[in-house]
C-alpha cells in the first residue's frame, strides 16, 4: 500500500505541474490541430477539373484522292464534340478564325482550335507549313496543354496509319502482290477508328485504362486520405511527447532530493526499495493516462482509427514501457534538476529525429529508415503504423517484444544507478 500511496503522491504533483500539463496533453494536441488546419482544407476543396471551353474553326477541306472519307478537321473537331468528353470539355464552333478570337477576347471561351484549310492535303504530304493554331487565354495553363495534347495524340494516330499502311505495302510487294486500290480508303478508316477507340479508352474512360490517374474530389476519398496522414502526424507527437512525460516525470526524484524531502521521506519506516518503486509506479501510471487521453482525442477530435483494439493494446503497451525506462535511464544520469534541459531537449529531440517521428508522412532514404531500428522511438512507431494500417495483433508481436525488453533493460540500469544513488 505505501507503493500506492508514494505513486498517488507523485500523480497530484504532477497534475498541479501545468508545465507538464502543457507537455504531456497540450503541446501534442496543438501541434496536430496545426497541422490539420493547414491540410484540413482537403475535405471541403473542391480539386476535380472545371470544364474546359473550347472553340473550333475547321476551314479543312478533303483532297481529291486522299485515302480517307473525312478531314483531318473533321477528326479533330469530333474529338471535342464526343460524349465521353462532355463532362470537361464544353465546345463550340466558329465559322471562323476572327469570331473565334472575339470569343476568347470576351471570355466565352479559354481555347480557341483553328484548323486551316488544306491542312489534311498538307499533312498527307508530309508537310507542316500551315499548323493548327491554338489560341488560349493567357489566365489559363492546364486547358490549353490538354487541348494541345489531345490534337498531337490524333495526329500522331494518323501518322501511325501511313507507318502501318507503308508496311503492309512492303510486305505486300515482298510476297509479289499489291493492294487494292479501292482498300485502302478502308484500311485508314479501320485504322483511324481503332486508334479513337484506343484514345477514348485510354483517356476518356479511366475504368478501361492501363494507368488510372484521378484526382481526389470533395468526398470520402479525402476524409479517408487526411485521416490518415493525421494518424501518422499524431502517433510521431504522441510517442515523442510521451517519451519526453516519462523522463520530466522521474524528475520528482530530483527535486525531492533537492528540497530535501527526500531525505525525510528515507528515514521513514518505508523501505527506500518500496520508495523507489512508488517513482517508477507514478511515472508508469502518468505515461499511460497520457497516451489513453491522447488515443481517445485523436478519435475525437481528428477521427483518426487507431487500428484493432488488440493492436492498439499492444503498441500501447510498449511506448509505455519503452518510454518509462528511457525516462528512468536519463534521469539516473543527470545530477541536478537543472540540467534536465539540456538533456531531455537534446536527447529525445535528436532520437526523435533519427526515429522519424517529425517525418512520418514523408518518404525517407531506407538508410534513414533503417537508423530507427535501433531507437526505441522508432520500433514505437514501426508498431503504431501497422496499428493504423489496420494489422492484427500478431503482426504487432515483433515490435512490442521488442520494446519490453529495450525497456526493461534501460529500466534496470536506471534503478540499479538510483538504488546506489541513495544507498
Amino acid at each position: 500500500m505505501k507503493i500506492i500511496d508514494i505513486a498517488i503522491k507523485d500523480l497530484k504533483r504532477s497534475a498541479r505541474s501545468m508545465f507538464l500539463v502543457g507537455m504531456t496533453l497540450i503541446a501534442p494536441l496543438l501541434i496536430t490541430f496545426l497541422i490539420y488546419f493547414a491540410f484540413g482544407s482537403m475535405k471541403s476543396s473542391d480539386v476535380s477539373m472545371t470544364s474546359i471551353k473550347v472553340g473550333v474553326v475547321n476551314a479543312d477541306e478533303l483532297p481529291a484522292g486522299a485515302p480517307l472519307t473525312t478531314t483531318l478537321g473533321a477528326s479533330i473537331r469530333s474529338m471535342f464534340f464526343d460524349t465521353s468528353v462532355k463532362n470537361w470539355i464544353a465546345a463550340s464552333d466558329y465559322a471562323n478564325e476572327a469570331a473565334a478570337r472575339m470569343a476568347l477576347d470576351k471570355q466565352e471561351i479559354g481555347v480557341a482550335v483553328i484548323i486551316p484549310a488544306a491542312f489534311t492535303a498538307q499533312y498527307l504530304a508530309g508537310e507542316n507549313r500551315i499548323p493548327v493554331t491554338i489560341l488560349q487565354d493567357p489566365t489559363l495553363k492546364i486547358g490549353p496543354t490538354i487541348v494541345r495534347d489531345m490534337i498531337a495524340s490524333l495526329l500522331d494516330g494518323v501518322a501511325g496509319g501511313g507507318v502501318a499502311y507503308q508496311v503492309m505495302q512492303a510486305r505486300m510487294a515482298a510476297a509479289g502482290r499489291s493492294i487494292d486500290p479501292t482498300s485502302i480508303s478502308s484500311l485508314f478508316n479501320q485504322f483511324s477508328q481503332w486508334y479513337a477507340d484506343f484514345q477514348r479508352a485510354m483517356f476518356h474512360a479511366p475504368e478501361k485504362a492501363a494507368l488510372v490517374v484521378t484526382s481526389l474530389s470533395a468526398g470520402s476519398e479525402t476524409s479517408s486520405t487526411l485521416q490518415t496522414m493525421m494518424g501518422l502526424v499524431m502517433a510521431g507527437q504522441i510517442i515523442f511527447f510521451s517519451f519526453f512525460t516519462g523522463a520530466n516525470s522521474m524528475m520528482t526524484i530530483l527535486q525531492e532530493s533537492e528540497e530535501g524531502t527526500l531525505a525525510r521521506l528515507f528515514i521513514t519506516p518505508t523501505g527506500r526499495a518500496a520508495i523507489l518503486m512508488g517513482k517508477f509506479l507514478a511515472v508508469l501510471l502518468t505515461v499511460f493516462l497520457q497516451g489513453i487521453i491522447l488515443l481517445v482525442a485523436g478519435r475525437l477530435i481528428f477521427g483518426i482509427q487507431w487500428g484493432e483494439p488488440g493492436s492498439v493494446a499492444l503498441a500501447l503497451l510498449g511506448q509505455i514501457v519503452a518510454a518509462v525506462g528511457l525516462g528512468v535511464l536519463l534521469v539516473a544520469f543527470i545530477k541536478t534538476s537543472r540540467q534536465a534541459g539540456p538533456v531531455f531537449g537534446g536527447a529525445l529531440s535528436v532520437l526523435g529525429m533519427v526515429s522519424g517521428l517529425f517525418t512520418t508522412n514523408i518518404v525517407m532514404p531506407d538508410s534513414f529508415n533503417a537508423i530507427g531500428s535501433f531507437t526505441p522511438q522508432g520500433w514505437v512507431l514501426k508498431a503504431w503504423k501497422l496499428s493504423l494500417a489496420g494489422q492484427p495483433p500478431s503482426e504487432l508481436l515483433v515490435s512490442c517484444l521488442v520494446l519490453l525488453v529495450m525497456g526493461c533493460v534501460m529500466f534496470a540500469i536506471g534503478a540499479a544507478l538510483f538504488r546506489k544513488r541513495f544507498a
